[in-house]
């Protein structure tokens, strides 16, 4: 089952009189490609640019950021499953959007960190019912951009692995590899190479 806020809960029960209007947020931390440095941008549904209090995703704790409309954003459904699959969202940008533009081509956005946020505006004040909830953490798998046809508008598509399935079921080549090996107990494989290097063992008989 889900948490969701009190103020959440609240207007929720109120929908069927007052009506709510659903809204979707996406949040991505790439890099700098000459310092390294994380680069935050957010986007989502609406069509003006807002500033909205989302949790952090390591923290929890509420941080402001701002989120970019009018970019055609579109998530795929979200999969809510039990098992240790890694879950797969698709995210659909406006190539001709200059913010879009920007974090695509000079920032790099390759495992880049993800999140999704789902949020209620009240129909008349249009204003955020409660805090947005986070429904998706994930990384970026790729960022391939579709050149359009003359006339046509393209598309930006950014295929988001889950972040905390694919931790445990991710690889670690350093336990074995000897390099690894090496940084993390000294180069033990080579410590008697010179004492090794001396026995003379026959074959077919006990050293």
């Amino acid at each position: 089952m889900k948490n969701i806020s009190a103020e959440m809960a609240a207007n929720l029960a109120a929908a069927r009189d007052r009506g709510l209007v659903p809204r979707q947020l996406l949040l991505v931390e790439a890099t700098e490609r000459s310092t390294g440095l994380p680069f935050l941008r957010g986007f989502w549904t609406g069509d003006d640019t807002i500033t909205l209090g989302v949790p952090d995703r390591d923290t929890g704790i509420i941080v402001n950021r701002e989120f970019i409309g009018g970019v055609n954003l579109d998530i795929s459904p979200i999969p809510r499953v039990s098992d240790l699959t890694i879950q797969t969202v698709t995210v659909d940008l406006s190539q001709i959007a200059i913010a879009v533009q920007e974090i695509a081509r000079e920032y790099d956005l390759r495992l880049a960190k993800a999140d999704i946020y789902e949020v209620t505006l009240d129909p008349l004040t249009k204003l955020a019912s409660a805090n947005p909830e986070i429904v998706f953490m994930g990384e970026v798998n790729g960022n391939p951009i579709d050149t359009p046809a003359v006339g046509d508008e393209g598309s930006i598509e950014l295929e988001l692995n889950s972040d905390a399935i694919g931790m445990l079921t991710r690889t670690n080549p350093s336990k074995s590899s000897y390099e690894g090996q090496k940084r993390r107990s000294g180069d033990e494989w080579g410590k008697y190479s010179s004492t090794i290097s001396s026995w003379s063992v026959p074959w077919g008989q006990k050293a």
